[in-house]
């Protein structure tokens, strides 16, 4: 239940504070007074846009609290929607900064309007003066039946199968397209794999080739090379003999210690020098020089860079990468059948889930709608249509949707003899107006909601409809606390609580105030808003009659 409002510094609100009784609160007042800025500064604190274009002083912030006492039976709901700590009283603040920046806060506690907008719902319904428009619209229409049904929950669960079942046909819908682009690539792929696969390249194997290409292309002279090196090493006075004859020379005068030295050196030397003068030889007994193992290493040498170009890689590795690569793609192409049929009996046995499902909405939507209709036509009459037939027509959807088989259209007509058909080709603004506020009353005794603002719905009605009219809100506040903005002097007198909203112009700047009427206040306005500033007797008179009646 709405309790307490603070506005400060919004539009022609200097500082308003609001404390709410339950029941049912009528509020009146001269138009231009500030009744719509006050639904607007509560609207902006549920979470609505608005900017700094708000501010009454430029150089202050705006301010707009709103603290509600909940029900323990919406505090379960309350706590699975925000994270919060005591879900007993709720109380909402957000502040325009002069810089037109905005904040909001739940408990103190700084929050994000997304926050707010999931709890709202749950605790206020603000109705205004063309929202009985909203009733022509078909989606409205299976919305007020299923609150009406209180089926909410059961929608609400076939909504959440219902965007699953529309994610897997997505799902299968690209994977078809892919698989079909596959397909037109397949045969391309299939020639780069087998390419690739023919030459069966190892890893680091160009790094190797390489190296080997080198050695082969210059096979004959290192071959040359090393037998002359090899022949100088081992001719008769070549350099093995000659290190020898020296040796020879020193051996006698090894006494010196220095000598000696250079001795043991010469030998190490002459140990080496054999040594390599037998690795020459082996080279040149190993060296292949055969043109065909050259031709051979080109060839390959080359292939592989013709493929590192063509597929725009730089390195063996790359390539075998790319190869791996293709030899995936090639294996989707090849279970991207078994995928989408896979999916296809995913979505087949969801869509039996929900086709199931939509079946028991639908069931139960019609059981509650002969209910609805039942009970539509004797408040109609009560405003005024004595010869008024409301019924509610359905079709079954040819596909499922995400409000499940049904699609239904209210029907209506005013006129004795005539048959019901739809509304929007039926009935006037007035009409409408009064079947919009039946089916909100018959829905609102099915609902948890806390508090139900009206704001001048009763406009072009007068008389004993508007009376008629004053009665069913007063009949929905024993369910809800009923909120009503009216210039209807009798839809007022219906109220336990009567709220007066006026322009105070004492000051420099005209203010917007609000004062609780008692009951002679109560009187005096009421025959006011009957007949005119100074009410006349008759008027007085009429007003207690009203209020008593």
């Amino acid at each position: 239940m709405l309790t307490q409002l603070h506005i400060k510094n919004y539009a022609i609100i200097d500082t308003l504070d609001i404390q709410w009784p339950s029941d049912f609160i009528a509020i009146t007042g001269e138009t231009g007074a500030g009744k719509s800025i006050m639904i607007g500064a509560l609207q902006f604190v549920l979470g609505a846009r608005t900017d700094a274009k708000v501010l009454r002083n430029a150089e202050e912030k705006c301010v707009v609290e709103v603290c509600f006492d909940i029900p323990l039976s919406l505090q379960e709901k309350i706590i699975a929607s925000i994270d919060i700590d005591d879900p007993k009283q709720i109380i909402i603040r957000r502040e325009i900064l002069p810089n037109g920046k905005s904040r909001t806060f739940i408990n103190d506690t700084p929050a994000l309007v997304t926050d707010i907008n999931q709890i709202a719902p749950l605790l206020i319904s603000i109705h205004q003066q063309f929202d009985h428009l909203d009733i022509i619209d078909p989606i409205f229409q299976l919305n007020s039946l299923d609150a009406f049904a209180e089926l909410q929950t059961e929608v609400k669960k076939y909504l959440t199968q219902f965007k699953q079942y529309e994610q897997l046909k997505r799902n299968k819908k690209e994977l078809q397209e892919l698989h079909i682009k596959a397909q037109q690539e397949q045969d391309f792929l299939q020639f780069q794999w087998e390419e690739l696969q023919q030459i069966d390249l190892k890893e680091n194997e160009f790094g190797t080739l390489e190296e080997e290409l080198k050695i082969a292309s210059k096979s004959e002279e290192i071959l040359n090379q090393t037998n002359h090196a090899s022949t100088i090493l081992n001719n008769e006075k070549g350099v093995i003999d000659s290190v020898q004859d020296i040796l020879q020379l020193l051996r006698s005068v090894r006494i010196n210690p220095i000598v000696n030295t250079l001795y043991d050196r010469l030998e190490l030397i002459q140990t080496e020098i054999k040594d390599i003068a037998l690795e020459l030889e082996s080279i040149s007994e190993h060296i292949d020089t055969d043109p065909k193992k050259l031709l051979a290493l080109q060839q390959r040498f080359d292939l592989i860079v013709r493929l590192m170009k063509k597929h725009r890689v730089q390195s063996d590795h790359e390539l075998i990468q790319f190869k791996q690569e293709i030899e995936s793609k090639l294996n989707s192409i090849s279970h991207g059948e078994d995928q989408i049929n896979q999916l296809d009996l995913e979505i087949k046995t969801l869509h039996q889930d929900l086709l199931s499902h939509a079946l028991s909405i639908s069931k139960t939507r019609k059981q509650k709608s002969l209910e609805l209709v039942k009970r539509t036509s004797p408040l109609l009459r009560l405003l005024g249509m004595e010869f008024a037939q409301f019924d509610i027509k359905f079709d079954t959807t040819a596909e499922l949707n995400q409000l499940g088989i049904d699609a239904i259209e209210f029907q209506f007509t005013s006129n004795k003899g005539s048959s019901p058909k739809a509304l929007k080709n039926q009935a006037s603004g007035g009409e409408i107006s009064r079947l919009n506020l039946v089916i909100k009353s018959l829905v609102a005794q099915k609902a948890e909601l806390p508090t139900m603002i009206f704001d001048e719905i009763d406009t072009g009605v007068s008389g004993q409809v508007a009376l008629q009219m004053g009665n069913i809100l007063r009949d929905m506040s024993g369910h809800h606390q009923v909120i009503t903005i009216t210039h209807s002097p009798q839809v007022a007198s219906r109220a336990k609580h009567h709220f007066f909203v006026y322009k105070d112009s004492t000051s420099k700047l005209t203010n917007t105030k609000l004062k609780k009427l008692e009951a002679e206040e109560r009187y005096v306005e009421i025959a006011k808003m009957l007949s005119g500033d100074p009410p006349s007797s008759a008027a007085l008179i009429n007003a207690k009659e009203l209020i008593q009646l």
